[in-house]
């Protein structure tokens, strides 16, 4: 079975995006398919360098050695003039990591949920807590021991990165 060409073109680009490929390959694949595609925003906006942030008192949560993921909280400072927007965390100690919002439903009851992102207001902080937004590393590939640091590194949305030290310790 033969599939048109843009179909081709479309499964390549599916491909490509789950192989992890810049998404900066379609712009030329919609120009030899004689399409116009415009540049995503965010591929436009991108730059690198460290991100204005200062952490303090980042904690990740011990937890027994049977346990596989745990939680990171402390307070993210802002020190630049324009929001932050996180869209990931990673640390070599875990095999993903996952930004967390907690929230409370009618009645009371207090919930979490995945957040795609998580935002430090310009100037302003962002504090990471058991009962509110935070940090999850999941799938721990090792114990973690009391008083050792872990780097985390924190991803914006713009490109930079920052790398967070976080100190083991006890809940």
């Amino acid at each position: 079975m033969s599939y048109p060409t843009s179909r081709r073109m479309l499964f390549g680009a599916a491909l490509a995006a789950a192989l992890g490929v810049s998404v900066l390959i379609l712009p030329v694949m919609a120009q030899q398919m004689n399409h116009s595609m415009p540049m995503p925003a965010a591929a436009a906006q991108k730059s690198t360098g460290t991100l204005p942030i200062r952490a303090m008192n980042a904690t990740v949560v011990a937890v027994p050695p049977i346990i596989t993921e745990t939680s990171v909280f402390g307070t993210l400072m802002n020190t630049g003039k324009t929001p932050i927007v996180i869209t990931g965390v990673r640390a070599a100690v875990a095999g993903h990591g996952m930004l967390m919002v907690t929230k409370k439903a009618a009645g009371g009851m207090q919930g979490m949920s995945m957040a795609q992102t998580l935002t430090i207001p310009a100037g302003g902080k962002l504090v990471l807590s058991d009962t509110g937004d935070h940090l999850m590393l999941m799938k721990l590939r090792r114990p973690l021991k009391i008083g050792e640091t872990l780097t985390l590194t924190l991803s914006a949305r713009d490109g930079r990165t920052f790398a967070l030290k976080a100190t083991v310790r006890k809940p």
